[in-house]
Parts: C-alpha cells; structure tokens; sequence
C-alpha cells in the first residue's frame, strides 16, 4: 500500500495496482466495504493519497501523469470521467498533505530542481511554489504547522541528508533534525512522511530505514520514539478526534494503528 488517510468513519488506503486502486474500510471494524477505480491513474512507489474532511475528498499524486487526481469520498466502487478531475503540476508528485486551511501540498520532483507546490483545495489553482534548496535531495512530504511554518522531510538511501527540515519562501533551511544518516537520537534514515498533532503541533515522522516512529517539537527537537520494530513505516495518518495514527507498512501489505503508547490493531490490506 502507498498511502493512508480518513474522512469521518471510513479509511482510504492507496493500493499499489492498476485497478481498483483504493481499498475503503470502516474504522469500526476494519473490514473492507469497497474500492474505488481511477481510470488513468497508475501507481508509483512514490505516490500518495490525503484527504480535505470539510470539502469531503481524496487527492491522489499521479507521479507518471504529472498531475493530481481529486475525487469525492462518497463515490460507489467506480470512479467514472465526470466523477474526479485532474490538476497539473510542474514535475512528478510524491507527497501529499492539507494545509490548515485546506489547501493542498505537493512534493513535486524534476529534473531542474524539486519544489513544493501549494494548490487550492477546490480547484487546483496554484497559490505558489517554492523551489527548494539543492542539498534538499529527494524530498518526499511536507506539511504546513498552524504557525504557518513548512516543515519538509527528505533522505533516500546512502544519498545526501535525511532531515526534517523547516524551509522559508526561498526554499532555504532555517532549522532541521538529523543530518548524515544514522539510527542515534538526532539523526535518520530515509523519513519518508510526517504527520502533525493539530493540539501540541507535534511531528511525527515515519522512518522507514530504521523500522521507528519519531516524535518531534514544533522547534524540530526529539521528543520520543512513539513504536520501534515496525516494518518499514512509509505513510502516516493522525486521526484528531480519536488520536491514533495509522502507519503504513508497504512491504507488509498492512496499516499498524496507534493509540497513544500502543498498538490497537493491524489491518492487512
């Protein structure tokens, strides 16, 4: 799976397939009720799936097709031609998230320089994008504290920094966490999501290249590791109102939910 994320009572969690390419269970439960069908969209290991609760819709990055796809949580199994629309963005879309005030950001890689892309939650129009500094390398998700602060991960392998950083209009670091890649407190390995506790503006980063998720401050200082021996976390979810954060495990086929200090169940998708 590629990606995870909740509108009221159902989870929406990205597939990696051709069809049928959104798995919908309840959150009651956890059993599947349906999928949903993008025609058009192919699926990337890069790609990402977030939704806006107050205008009720999914927004997937398209990496191959340059674009995003917004479509309504309520659709039926197949997503037809009039149901979703697609928006076009300067380069290929990994991350998504919402701004808090409901407009959507993307991680946008080229061949140039990688940016960071804010859109208009409704249509698409862009609100402004950023180009972010060359020693941020592969960068994966951003998203947008109620300071109004960008906070941006990135990090692949043995290439570059894997950081979380905090960036400026001119796509400058101002402040980070981490640095050369590493398992100690202080540093990372390959933080590919981040999620954010809309009360304390907590960060909670998945670290895939060692198997944690990471708490950090608002200031980007470490506050605690909130599970370890997970299996390659890549995608992150928290759930305001009930406080669980739902952790996507690609290589697992499953999403780990966590309440507070523990695990509440997995779900095998």
């Amino acid at each position: 799976m590629l990606g995870v994320t909740l509108v009221d009572d159902e989870l929406f969690v990205l597939l990696f397939q051709a069809d049928n390419q959104v798995a919908v269970y309840s959150v009651n439960d956890y059993q599947l009720q349906r999928h949903l069908n993008v025609p058009h969209f192919r699926t990337n290991d890069a790609s990402d799936v977030t939704s806006c609760v107050r205008h009720k819709c999914l927004y997937m990055s398209d990496y191959y097709g340059s674009c995003i796809h917004r479509l309504g949580t309520t659709m039926k199994r197949i997503v037809g031609k009039n149901a979703s629309s697609k928006w076009p963005v300067p380069g290929k879309p990994c991350g998504l998230s919402v701004t808090p005030s409901c407009n959507l950001l993307v991680i946008c890689w080229s061949a140039s320089d990688n940016k960071l892309v804010e859109l208009k939650g409704r249509s698409g129009e862009r609100v402004r994008e950023i180009a972010l500094q060359e020693d941020i390398v592969y960068p994966y998700h951003s998203v947008q504290l109620a300071s109004g602060e960008l906070v941006i991960c990135h990090g692949l392998q043995d290439d570059g920094l894997h950081r979380v950083c905090v960036v400026g209009d001119d796509g400058k670091v101002t402040r980070s966490y981490g640095g050369q890649r590493g398992s100690d407190v202080g540093q990372l390995s390959c933080p590919s999501h981040l999620a954010v506790d809309k009360d304390s503006q907590n960060i909670f980063v998945a670290e895939g290249g060692n198997d944690r998720i990471v708490q950090l401050s608002p200031a980007l200082e470490f506050v605690r590791y909130v599970s370890e021996g997970l299996s390659e976390p890549r995608r992150l979810h928290f759930h305001q109102a009930t406080r669980r954060l739902f952790v996507g495990q690609p290589w697992d086929r499953r999403v780990s939910v966590i309440q507070l200090y523990y695990s509440v169940a997995d779900v095998p998708c």
